[in-house]
């Protein structure tokens, strides 16, 4: 009998194994795959344009450090000179003194408007970039029409600072491909079904409703408030109530065999400042992030999300969520399809969605040539 119950136990170690191993190859081969494409994508010459760029960070934690640091380091290789500061130095007397040619501020929120105002009457340009929209369009309202030029992420919201009479211009997000990239990861990074993100009601409701199918799998859900689930219990040990880095949002993407992207609502009373009640019709910076990672995504829909990504053949979408559960279980079972569609995601993504390319943007509207 002993000897039954360890054989029985052999056997099943040496399954799970056999299972490890046939993961990790498969992992590997699609991550040497990306690596091969990013050989073939062609590469544009950066434009070194003689401008002496002053540029002043959000000056907040969550995303906005990480977002500071793709737009310094694709500014670095874009203009002859790069200044950066924060929003409680003296803009005014640091542009005076050093006299650039735009000051570009990232959000804005945290930024004295009489800076602003300072700056732009000793002559110098302006120019802010809203990449939060429309969640605090109660603050970005009275700060945004301070700026000679606006740059918002978000398409509902050009609308209302045009009626404000701001110069706005639709700038989308973007992803900096050297934190977010098809890379080895350990197997606790490794999941079935992974998402990143707070629990926002909307987000909560959603992952409540599929709960049970999640329990079935090996699922990761990371981020704040999560014990606002009704099914928490079923779903814990998979749970992780934390902020993360980038570069462990990126591990968790490249491990996972299905990302979950969901949106943010834009009428949740309890996180929003969005009184106007603006909806939110643009994609969130995560669908770049988990294409750009090689990851394969199911995401909700947004109104611009088809000028950035051809659904069902770059990422896969759901509007349900007897939809969402229905694609996991087919996707979990169609491997090559997944990781095809990962890849297309993944290519579109370098080509077209980088920070490089959305500051080219920039710069040309601001000097164009």
């Amino acid at each position: 009998m002993l000897l039954k119950q360890k054989r029985k136990i052999n056997i099943s170690a040496a399954s799970e194994w056999d299972a490890g191993r046939e993961s990790g190859w498969k992992h590997g081969y699609h991550v040497g795959t990306c690596e091969a494409l990013i050989q073939k994508i062609p590469r544009s010459a950066s434009v070194l344009r003689s401008l002496r760029v002053l540029y002043v960070r959000a000056g907040l934690r969550g995303p906005f450090p990480d977002m500071d640091q793709a737009v310094t380091d694709a500014l670095r290789g874009m203009v002859s000179e790069l200044i950066i500061a924060s929003p409680p130095d003296n803009l005014i007397d640091l542009a005076s003194r050093r006299r650039p040619d735009l000051v570009l501020v990232l959000h804005g929120t945290q930024v004295p408007v009489h800076q602003i105002k300072g700056i732009r009457s000793i002559g110098i340009k302006t120019a802010i970039w809203l990449v939060d929209e429309p969640y605090v369009t109660d603050v970005t309202t009275v700060i945004a029409p301070q700026y000679e030029w606006l740059f918002t992420h978000e398409l509902a919201a050009i609308p209302m600072y045009r009626q404000l009479g701001c110069q706005v211009h639709y700038l989308p997000l973007a992803v900096n491909p050297a934190v977010y990239k098809p890379k080895y990861v350990p197997a606790h990074y490794q999941s079935d079904i992974c998402f990143i993100g707070n629990a926002f009601h909307n987000r909560v409701r959603l992952i409540d409703r599929i709960a049970p199918a999640l329990a079935l799998r090996d699922t990761r859900i990371i981020g704040l408030f999560w014990k606002r689930l009704k099914r928490y219990k079923s779903l814990s040990k998979g749970i992780r109530i934390s902020w993360i880095s980038s570069e462990e949002a990126a591990s968790y993407y490249n491990g996972a065999k299905i990302v979950i992207n969901i949106h943010r609502s834009h009428d949740d009373k309890v996180h929003n400042k969005n009184s106007r009640n603006l909806p939110g019709l643009s994609i969130n910076p995560r669908t770049y992030e988990i294409a750009a990672a090689g990851a394969f995504q199911l995401t909700d829909v947004r109104q611009d999300l088809s000028d950035f990504y051809v659904p069902g053949t770059e990422l896969e979408t759901y509007s349900s969520p007897n939809e969402l559960a229905d694609k996991i279980a087919y996707f979990l079972q169609n491997e090559q399809k997944r990781n095809q569609i990962a890849l297309r995601g993944f290519i579109k993504t370098l080509e077209q969605h980088t920070y490089e390319k959305r500051l080219s943007q920039l710069l040309q509207i601001v000097f164009p040539s």
